[in-house]
Parts: C-alpha cells; structure tokens; sequence
C-alpha cells in the first residue's frame, strides 16, 4: 500500500502502466522543484533512458483521456495512487493500513504541492481505519459488517470445513484434531467463546467416537471369520474396550456373553457324562443308562444353542459345538450300544465304540477310558467264543462228537452264531 517511487516499477518503455497518480512538473529542466505543478494522470508509459538522468520521456494519460509527453528532465517525482486494500479483517491488515497513512503524511509533508492530490488518496484509508477502529471489518471492497457477526460467521464456516474434514477422513485414527489448523484456530477463539469451547468438546468426543467406531468395525470383520478361542478373545477384549459401541458391536458382544454361558453349561453337560462310568460295571459289559436329568439338560441346551445360531453370530465366536454334538452323540447312542450287548452282539458293539471314539477324545478321558473298556470286554467275549470253538474244533478231529458239541454249545452260551449253531445240526 505504500507510495510508489519512480523508478520502482518494472518497464519496458511501450507498456502502459494502468495505475492513477500524480506528476510533479517544473515549468522548464531548469526550474526549481519548488515550482513544480501537479499533473494527474489515469495512466503513464515510462519511456525515459536507462543510463541517462533526464534522457527520454513520460506519457501520461490525463483524466480527460488524452495522452501528454513529458520530457524526463522535467518531472521532479512521479507518485502512484496506493491500492486500497481487498479486505480489513486482521489487526495485521490494519497494520500494514496504518504505514499506508503514514506514508502519505509523510508525503505530504515533504511535497506539500502534492498535498491536495494526495490528501484525495489519503481520505479513503483514514476512514477505513477509522471504521476498522470502532468495531467494523471490511470482508470485500466497501462491504462492512460488525467484528462479532464476521466472527460468528467466519467460526462457523470454519466448523462446518472441520466437520467436513473429520466426516469426509478415509481413516479416521489418522486425523488428528490436535494438529488441525482449523481446529487450532477454533481454540484460540474458544478463549473468550465458551459455547465454541463447549463445541469443540463435544467435536472431540464426536472424533473419538468416529475413531472408536472404525476400530470396531475392523474388528467386527476379523470376526466374521473362524479364529481359535485364544484369538477371538483378545479381538473380543478389545471391542469391549472401546467407547460408544455401535449398535453391531452391542450385539456381537451381547453374543460373546451368551456364548460364554453356553460353554459353561457343555463343560458342565461334558463332566455330567464322565461322571456316570463305573469300572465294575463296565468290566461286565454293562452301561449307564440315559437319566431324564440327562435327557432334559440336552434338550434344554439344544434350544438355547438354536436360539443362539439364529441370531446369525460372528463365525469367530468360539463355541465347543463339537463337544456338544459329542455328548447327544453318546448319550443317542448308549441305548443301542447297551442293546448290542445285551443280545450279545458283540462285533455291532464293537462298530458302535468305533464310532463314538471322536465323541470320546470330545468329551473326556473318564469316556475315552469307557469306550475301550466296553470294547475290550466285547473283544474279550469274541476271544472267548472264538477259543471255545477252535477247543471243539479240536475235539471234534479227534472224533468225540459229543465234547466237541459241548464245546460248541459253550461258545454259543458265550455269542450266539448262526453258522455254529448249523454246524452243530449237522454234527449231530
């Protein structure tokens, strides 16, 4: 904003300088400063001699719109209308406004024919500093509001870019509120603006919470796939830490909870089960026998587990489902297996263990023990026919018939045999 001397612009002799001023002009080359006139001009061209004081020429565009040349030896100063400024919002601004009026005081004082043209530039920033000084900003050339509404406005433009800022954020972790220029300049003003500070607050909870819901969802997605228990629980950990939960991560975590109520009540359905072998009657071939407690606390755990499914849980909630599955397993498969062994049939009680030995390693040693002791007292019977025959097989060689049915009749007392039972028609 500041007067512009002469030679301080940039030219190449045949541009025209689009800017208002004033000349001083001496009558003739030698006539003293002191006798210089004002000239007022819309526009110049500089066409004077680098190198050469006083060689060359100035055209000036005078206010009627013609053009007049001035010898160079002639013009004792040459000063540019300062530009008024676009805006006066800052005390800065207002700064820079004030040397602006010094300067041309100072102009004035030192070119005092020059004090009426200048006095003309100098009115219109004295009364924006004036207006600045009793409360006013000037947001574009000539429009004024108060200092409070620009502010209000100016805060709310700039809370409205943060918001936007902080919705709009890819990843939120990474936006940093404290680091934020908008957001530095909201504190500063919040300094004398509680309803801004108590704003800013809740932009902070508002940020935190939007961090809180990211970090939920991530972790929401990892669950969505099978994990060990170990895994699941460090992820379900974590999502119980967060602030603000999401409606999803409510659920899910409501979800957990149930779960691990659910496995309490198997591990207790699992010990319900390794609690009802007994050796002796085991080493005899007899099993426990379905109670209704067992029955009922199977059936009450299979509606829950539906429940449960229905709700659609994460795949990485752990559940001991397959122990679950193990314990109706054996508890469906007792009655046929006790039958089995009853009627003797001891190779169908033999398939019948097999095929309960995965539900067994589920369920517990106490039942994995069980199951061999069932099967080796079936293998035991088995060896035992199977060594009564070969004992008639033998006599029956040595041509004593009646042993050897003996024999054979023993082996059946022991596992009936459709074949040896034919045989012994025959034999006698």
């Amino acid at each position: 904003m500041a007067l512009v001397p002469l030679h301080a612009q940039d030219r190449d002799g045949n541009t025209v300088v689009q800017t208002a001023g004033i000349a001083l002009v001496k009558p003739q080359p030698w006539s003293k400063p002191s006798e210089a006139e004002v000239v007022k001009f819309s526009a110049f061209t500089d066409r004077t001699a680098r190198g050469s004081a006083g060689a060359g020429y100035f055209v000036l565009r005078l206010p009627s719109g013609k053009d007049t040349q001035i010898p160079a030896a002639r013009v004792v100063k040459l000063i540019l209308q300062p530009k008024t400024p676009a805006e006066l919002i800052e005390d800065s601004q207002r700064r820079e406004l004030q040397k602006s009026i010094d300067d041309m005081k100072a102009a004035i004082a030192a070119v005092p024919a020059a004090g009426t043209a200048i006095s003309e530039y100098l009115k219109p920033f004295q009364a924006m500093a004036s207006q600045y000084d009793a409360g006013g900003v000037m947001t574009s050339p000539d429009k004024w509001e108060t200092r409070d509404k620009y502010l209000q406005l100016e805060i709310q433009k700039v809370e409205l870019r943060l918001r936007r800022a902080m919705a709009d954020a890819k990843i939120k972790k990474d936006f940093d509120l404290n680091t934020n220029a908008d957001f530095a300049k909201l504190t500063e003003l919040a300094a004398s603006d509680s309803a801004l500070q108590a704003r800013l607050d809740a932009m902070q909870v508002e940020c935190a919470k939007l961090v809180s819901r990211e970090e939920q969802d991530a972790i929401l997605v990892k669950l969505q796939s099978p994990l060990s228990p170990s895994a699941a629980a460090i992820l379900l950990d974590k999502l119980k830490s967060l602030s603000g939960p999401s409606p999803r991560t409510a659920s899910v975590l409501r979800q957990a909870e149930v779960a691990v109520e659910l496995t309490k009540e198997i591990d207790a359905l699992k010990l319900g089960i390794e609690s009802l072998w007994n050796e002796e009657s085991l080493s005899n071939g007899i099993l426990p026998p379905v109670s209704a407690d067992l029955t009922t606390q199977i059936g009450s755990l299979t509606s829950k587990l539906a429940v449960f499914r229905a709700g659609s849980p994460p795949a990485g909630i752990w559940l001991p489902s397959p122990a679950f599955d193990a314990c109706v397993a054996l508890k469906d498969a007792l009655p046929t297996l006790q039958a089995r062994l009853t009627e003797r049939d001891y190779k169908a009680a033999i398939d019948g263990v097999t095929a309960l030995s995965p539900s067994g390693r589920q369920i517990g040693a106490k039942t994995i023990h069980a199951l061999e002791s069932i099967k080796s007292y079936a293998e035991g019977q088995i060896a035992k026919f199977s060594a009564l025959v070969d004992e008639g097989n033998t006599l029956l060689a040595g041509t004593d018939k009646k042993l050897a049915v003996a024999k054979f009749q023993e082996a059946l007392a022991v596992m009936p045999d459709a074949n040896l039972e034919k045989r012994i028609a025959e034999i006698k």
